[in-house]
């Protein structure tokens, strides 16, 4: 199997990716090399969809590229850390031996984190006067705010030497006739990451390779599409046009049963793109807006088609039982993960090792999946104080029994009534209750 990989950076950086990447016929390299850091973007979007992992010269294209990309990719960027200094003070003490005998050091520094720097010089021995450190920080102007702390620095003459780790500000400064020293990863940083690409391109790919099964189940189909065996025949053949056209996109296998249900059979990978990183269901909506149906969805992933049918009957009825009309999707560890395409959709196990969640189980009387469910409704909603409506509308249940809940749970002293909210329209106030999950003293032995 080999594991496509972009190697974006400076053109000599890059090229000494390639050279160490030798040692790894699995990783088939693809090197883009820029003058200037602003073409990561462009570099990144037109290899994407080529390639299976990114490897970045530094943080800082990783970081440009990270906020513009969805996570679906492998992506890791050579750091800059401590030992990449040991060639630096060795190309000092080369040039400017001064620098060790006359005086102390003064250095200004990007990039690498202070006590990684004091760290080195002591492990050394090398004394410092004063060592000046600028973090980065992703803007549209921080190569420029680099650049500008070094030099007013020099020209201030507070500083012997500049260490930057960017590429463009080394040039510039050395232009100047600054003492300006570019911060490199060293071979076995190098080394290092390409392995860790290698094993986390191979471990995608078995995960890209797992099972994705869907069920769709369309509510009431002949019942309610009776008006005549002419119509439902026609909305049947409309509804498996859109399935041939989803089948296709995805490369899946279809097959329509006698019980109003539809499977299909992809792959994970294939499913994660075609879901925007299991976010959108689009298919669902499709069928809604040019057939008036409403229908149910259920995925599941697993290792095995049995693994991923089973999980996907249990993900179509967490659907169903929400309301209908929506997408679920199980994780092959369980993690459940709907209704697609809400603003509400959560992600929450039904399973749970974590003490505390099992002690707020067994003090509610609920199941852990239920806990681990309202503590992801709350983290999605940005709030941990939440009425019985908005419950019953994120769980897909009665405003009953979602009073019921919030009963249990104020019972239990998992929650609070902290106040009222009063509906736009005509009706009673609503209790505002106040999540704490946290098992009170008295009862947690």
């Amino acid at each position: 199997m080999k594991i496509k990989v972009a190697a974006i950076g400076p053109y000599d950086f890059v090229k000494d990716i390639i050279e160490i990447a030798q040692a790894f016929p699995e990783l088939e390299m693809l090197p883009l090399g820029y003058t200037d850091i602003g073409q990561t973007q462009d570099l990144v979007e037109g290899c994407f969809h080529e390639v299976e992992a990114l490897l970045f010269a530094g943080p800082i294209p990783y970081q440009i590229a990270r906020e513009r990309v969805s996570d679906q990719k492998t992506m890791i960027y050579l750091p800059h850390d401590g030992t990449s200094l040991y060639r630096l003070f060795f190309q000092m003490l080369r040039e400017n031996s001064e620098f060790f005998q006359e005086k102390k050091l003064r250095l200004s520094v990007d990039i690498i984190k202070k006590e990684e720097i004091f760290k080195r010089l002591e492990e050394l021995e090398i004394e410092v006067e004063e060592i000046y450190v600028k973090d980065y920080d992703l803007s549209a102007t921080a190569e420029k705010e680099i650049m500008e702390f070094h030099y007013q620095l020099w020209t201030e003459q507070q500083i012997d030497a500049v260490f930057t780790c960017v590429t463009s500000v080394y040039k510039k400064l050395r232009e100047l006739g600054v003492a300006c020293y570019r911060i490199v990863p060293t071979k076995s940083t190098i080394h290092d990451c390409l392995q860790r690409v290698q094993l986390e391109g191979q471990s995608a790919y078995l995960a890209d390779t797992q099972l994705a099964i869907g069920i769709l189940h369309v509510e009431n189909f002949s019942a309610k599409q009776a008006s005549s065996e002419y119509e439902i025949q026609r909305k049947k053949l409309a509804l498996q046009q859109l399935l041939i056209d989803y089948g296709e996109e995805t490369q899946s296998l279809m097959n329509w049963t006698d019980r109003d249900e539809i499977t299909f059979v992809t792959t994970r990978g294939v499913m994660e793109r075609s879901t925007n990183g299991f976010s959108r269901f689009t298919l669902l909506n499709q069928i809604h807006d040019q057939l008036n149906l409403r229908v149910s969805v259920g995925v599941g992933l697993g290792r095995t088609a049995n693994e991923a049918e089973q999980k996907a009957r249990e993900a179509l009825s967490k659907s169903k039982i929400s309301g209908g009309g929506n997408c679920y999707i199980v994780m092959p560890y369980g993690n459940v993960l709907g209704p697609l395409d809400h603003h509400y959709q959560m992600e929450y196990s039904v399973r749970s090792d974590d003490e505390e969640r099992l002690k707020w189980a067994r003090l509610s009387g609920l199941s852990v999946g239920t806990i681990n469910k309202m503590i992801s409704f709350c983290e999605t909603n940005g709030s941990w104080k939440i009425t019985s409506v908005e419950l019953a509308n994120g769980f897909g249940i009665t405003i009953r029994s979602a009073r019921r809940l919030l009963s249990r749970l104020e019972q239990c002293k998992l929650a609070k009534l902290v106040g009222e909210e009063q509906p736009v329209s005509k009706g009673r106030p609503r209790q505002l209750y106040h999540l704490t999950f946290q098992v009170p003293d008295d009862i947690s032995s």
